[in-house]
């Protein structure tokens, strides 16, 4: 178990703000990961926890039911053609049954999808819709129906569009974790990342946050027990010591900390982003009295990460 039990760690990711306007580029998130043997991998399971907007206080029509016989039997909305006005508000009319993304209990031809049921710029539900008839596959390009978080995408049953442009509606497939909440699967070198109240789960690549060795517009940034690399959402002020809500706050080397463990940190901050650093080189640790503490508890290191730890004040 790595030290971060003792960090306050966010990671609700979102699709760049409300829909319209949205503010994400196809590299960065706040709805925003890529990539066969398929292995077992680490959970990193995440919470949703604060920064984003508030939750719904309705969601989408509840699924008809039919009396023809005796127990009722569960039949699924079909839902309108004018799903999005012209603003890309999506209409909650077009909300269909929830559905269980690690069975894919959706009726043939449809898949389970995460969605922004509130018309915002996060996922924060789960609903049935149809699949593309020639859909494209994980690694590969895609294009989504009415917005970034709307839920329709052109990937298959195995994956979902991430990182889409807002302006040309194209991202990237990203392939979806298998097995199940307790014991995820990805492919060899990426593992499950579960976000957002366990609405999302994807299979993004690991990484060495001292290497830097993510793709560009993305950071390798800590989610509990891995490092993956998660689109950079970090802005101005993204620094050492600048306040931060989500995982990709922070510039990439930083992540964001408890702010107990700097003292320059603001104390009424959700979090704060403190520098990785190596715990075998001499500490180069920009804070008042910090020095580099291992990340992983003692024979807890992933094989090759015993050296990464951060910047932090002794407890």
């Amino acid at each position: 178990m790595s030290v971060t039990h003792r960090l306050t760690l966010f990671a609700l990711l979102a699709a760049c703000g409300p829909e319209a306007p949205m503010t994400t580029d196809g590299d960065r998130t706040t709805g925003d990961g890529t990539t066969t043997t398929t292995t077992t991998t680490t959970t990193t399971t995440v919470p949703a926890t604060t920064g984003e907007p508030p939750q719904p206080t309705t969601s989408g029509p509840s699924p008809a039911t039919s009396s023809t016989s005796d127990a009722p039997e569960t039949t699924f909305i079909v839902p309108p053609d004018d799903c999005f006005d012209a603003l890309d508000a999506y209409d909650v009319r077009c909300s269909m049954a929830p559905c269980d993304p690690w069975t894919q209990d959706c009726p043939e031809g449809q898949k389970c999808s995460p969605f922004a049921n509130d018309g915002g710029g996060s996922w924060n539900d789960l609903k049935c819709v149809p699949l593309d008839p020639e859909p494209d596959h994980a690694g590969e390009a895609c294009t989504v129906t009415g917005g970034p978080v709307s839920g329709i995408d052109s990937c298959d049953l195995d994956s979902m569009c991430f990182r889409v442009d807002p302006d040309t509606r194209t991202g990237t497939c990203v392939q979806t974790c298998d097995g199940s909440p307790e014991t995820p699967e990805c492919p060899e070198g990426t593992a499950c990342l579960i976000a957002n109240d366990a609405v999302l789960n994807l299979c993004l690549p690991q990484c060495d946050p001292l290497v830097g060795d993510c793709p560009e517009g993305q950071a390798c940034t800590t989610t509990s027990d891995a490092f993956l690399c998660l689109p950079d959402d970090s802005d101005d002020p993204g620094q050492a010591f600048a306040s931060c809500e989500s995982l990709g706050a922070c510039d990439p080397g930083l992540f964001c900390a408890a702010v107990e463990f700097a003292s320059e940190c603001d104390p009424l901050a959700l979090g704060c982003c403190l520098p990785f650093c190596d715990t075998t080189m001499p500490p180069a640790c920009p804070g008042a009295m910090q020095t580099c503490l291992p990340f992983f508890e003692p024979g807890q290191a992933p094989a090759g990460l015993e050296h990464v730890g951060f910047c932090g004040l002794p407890s």
